[in-house]
């Protein structure tokens, strides 16, 4: 079906938009791209986006001449069946599916000759924000593409490295249009949010009477000064196993060695190398002396890979070579790619006692990452995840800036009013410097719904609170989703690490299909009704499918995007950051303080039970509220630098040894430290046929 590398060419991309509609922390972004065909032969296009991780891809549809053929979910095996079936008979249809970690794929045949080809994708993704600043970052090809930003957060100091923007201020928030570029790659967008430290963001999307609405939750952590930083014991645990040979090998080598040289003197250090059995530096960490760290980086540097793996047995040497005290906090940095059992690895980190935080730092493409972030969930730490040699720096950087001092410890989340249940993630980790939780959830009711997050800052208890009328929150398309795809994350890592597959897949498909979302069990499937052929009653069955799911959840049609907000409520429209009651945001740092919680209030950490027989996907779409203003920034705002590394050009694609464009990669230059860097290309094969 395919034909050889040699027939592989490219198409030249000639027009680009990108519509980017921004939310509080929430962006959807709309990116249309026309290629023209100008050889002689009909072709099959292949086209590869990766937005990032964490983004989901929403939306996805070509045109055929003026027609435009709109993509619908279904589950992945169906959809490829169908476009199986209908390109043997050399018809129309496109297929989207994901293609790795924050990145996806889709086929469209045919392209016919001297044809142009329109294609446009959809996709969500949560905004990172690190102490005040939040960055908006998506890939983008041409110098001229038309880019609009629409931005409704309580922004200042916008500011671009990529682009120049024209800013426009209106009482509906800000507008951003794109003047001009110094080079292709990827546009982005910083600002810093115009709210106090320890501020909490709450969005709501109401049930409106009709079953259970939806929330989302944020709290920011603040930038600390250097004089902040507390003296702590770091147990540094490296994997040396045969799976680490070659890159990952040098690169956990490089990691490990830059924790050891950012360390102070009044820390404490130990190095464990494993394989399938232990290798300590010491018998507890030591002072970080200037000769104790210099023996700990000559003890990284001779590791060899070689042996097997067992995670569970280094876990368990490195807990155990920590005394917990009550002085400073204590930390276990682990490098590894994970290829371990993870059943007996779970068992090791769930069954320790000491108050060890621990933070997994995952290398080469096939690391688990799902054990690994498991393991720092057990342990409230962080996964992180080392794509590059360039990477390093940067994330170990940003590493060590947290493991200096959490924050806030012991976090829990409390609502009075309605009932919250359904809480994603299970378990909340410590909050760092300069790090953010990020908490969805369902809500059982309406009224007016206080949400306190709780903690301990500097050994003190404390409590931030945020007041919404749920009854009167506007209508936003996107909480109800990224609800589900919290869920959906959770069911995937329950079947990664061996859960029941068959309940939980069943689960997965059946909420990507009610939120309309791609996961790896679903895909878009775009095919004009007149080429459907022998395929329609299987098409048809999936629709039918798809329709039962939301007759069985009336919930659903709040969230249908094309209803206006009157028809679902009279909500109040949006307000300058105020809460449910017109009032400011309160913030308390006294647990004396803290009212007496009703019985409607519910611990984060008990309250995501599912309730088991409710935890079936009550599937959803998308959609919240939150009052929002706009403020700060120039109107006409140029490219300025920023901390992040340049961005480079876009390198086109190689095919057999020569270049061919590459449309829409932005490979390399990202900010050191970024999971993933964005890029989107489109490659042809020419089509063979028996």
């Amino acid at each position: 079906m395919i034909a050889a590398d040699r027939d592989l060419h490219s198409l030249p991309l000639t027009e680009e938009r990108m519509q980017v509609t921004i939310d509080g922390q929430s962006a959807s972004t709309t990116l249309t791209q026309v290629y023209q065909h100008d050889q002689p032969n009909q072709i099959e296009g292949h086209y590869r986006l990766r937005p990032g991780s964490g983004a989901h891809v929403d939306g996805f549809a070509y045109w055929n001449g003026e027609a435009k053929i709109v993509g619908e979910v279904f589950e992945r095996e169906t959809a490829r069946r169908v476009y199986d079936n209908v390109t043997r008979r050399k018809r129309d249809p496109g297929l989207l599916e994901e293609d790795g970690e924050g990145a996806f794929a889709f086929k469209v045949f045919p392209i016919a000759p001297h044809e142009k080809k329109r294609v446009e994708l959809k996709w969500t993704k949560w905004l990172d924000r690190h102490a005040q600043t939040v960055r908006f970052r998506a890939p983008i090809t041409r110098p001229d593409a038309e880019i609009v930003i629409d931005l409704n957060a309580p922004a200042k100091n916008l500011r671009s490295p990529s682009h120049r923007f024209r800013v426009d201020r209106s009482a509906a928030g800000i507008r951003l249009r794109a003047e001009g570029t110094k080079e292709a790659g990827e546009v982005v967008l910083e600002w810093d949010v115009d709210e106090g430290d320890w501020t909490p963001d709450v969005y709501v999307q109401p049930g409106y009477g009709v079953e259970e609405g939806w929330f989302t939750l944020s709290l920011a952590a603040p930038k600390l000064p250097a004089s902040a930083v507390a003296a702590k014991d770091v147990t540094i645990v490296i994997d040396r196993s045969g799976s680490m040979e070659g890159d990952k090998m040098r690169h956990a080598k490089t990691a490990a060695a830059q924790v050891v040289r950012l360390l102070h003197e009044q820390d404490r250090v130990n190095v464990i190398s494993f394989s399938d059995e232990v290798d300590p530096l010491s018998r507890a960490p030591e002072p970080a002396t200037a000769d104790v760290r210099t023996r700990a980086i000559g003890f990284i540097d001779r590791l060899h890979a070689g042996g097997g793996t067992d995670i569970a047995l280094a876990l368990k040497t490195a807990i155990s070579s920590q005394a917990p005290t009550r002085d400073r906090p204590h930390v276990v940095v682990f490098l590894t790619d994970g290829q371990s059992d993870a059943d007996t690895a779970v068992k090791a980190a769930g069954t320790d006692v000491n108050d060890i935080r621990l933070f997994t730092l995952g290398l080469g493409e096939d690391v688990n990452r799902t054990l690994l972030s498991r393991l720092a969930a057990i342990k409230r730490g962080r996964f992180v995840y080392i794509e590059s040699a360039q990477a390093i720096e940067g994330e170990v950087g940003r590493l060590a800036s947290q493991i200096a001092n959490p924050l806030l410890v012991d976090v829990s989340v409390d609502i009075e009013g309605p009932q919250p249940v359904r809480i994603y993630p299970r378990t909340l980790p410590d909050l760092f410097a300069e790090d953010e939780l990020v908490v969805s959830g369902r809500l059982r009711g309406t009224g007016v719904a206080k949400f306190i997050v709780r903690g301990k800052l500097g050994g003190k208890p404390v409590q931030f609170t945020r007041t919404i009328d749920v009854a009167h929150a506007g209508k936003r398309p996107w909480v109800g989703a990224m609800w589900a795809q919290s869920r959906v994350a959770h069911l995937l890592e329950e079947i990664s690490l061996g859960g029941t597959g068959a309940e939980l897949k069943t689960e997965v498909i059946d909420l990507a299909l009610a939120y309309n979302f791609v996961t790896p069990y679903t895909a878009f499937l775009a095919v004009p009704e007149s080429e459907l052929g022998n395929m329609r009653s299987t098409v048809e069955a999936a629709r039918a499918h798809k329709k039962q799911i939301h007759a069985d959840n009336p919930d659903l049609d709040v969230l249908d995007k094309d209803k206006p907000d009157d028809q679902i409520a009279r909500s109040t429209r949006r307000r300058p950051y105020v809460d449910g009651r017109g009032t400011k945001k309160g913030i308390d740092a006294d647990s004396d303080a803290a009212p007496e919680m009703d019985k409607k209030s519910v611990k984060k950490d008990v309250a995501d039970r599912d309730d088991d027989e409710d935890a079936r996907p009550k599937r959803h779409k998308r959609h919240a509220a939150k009052a929002d203003a706009s403020d700060g920034g120039d109107d006409n705002m140029s490219a300025k630098p920023s901390d992040m590394a340049p961005t480079n050009q876009a390198e086109p694609m190689t095919v057999n040894g020569k270049r061919s464009g590459c449309a829409g990669c932005a490979s390399g230059g990202a900010t050191p430290g970024s999971l993933l860097v964005a890029f989107a290309c489109i490659a042809l094969l020419r089509r063979r046929r028996r």
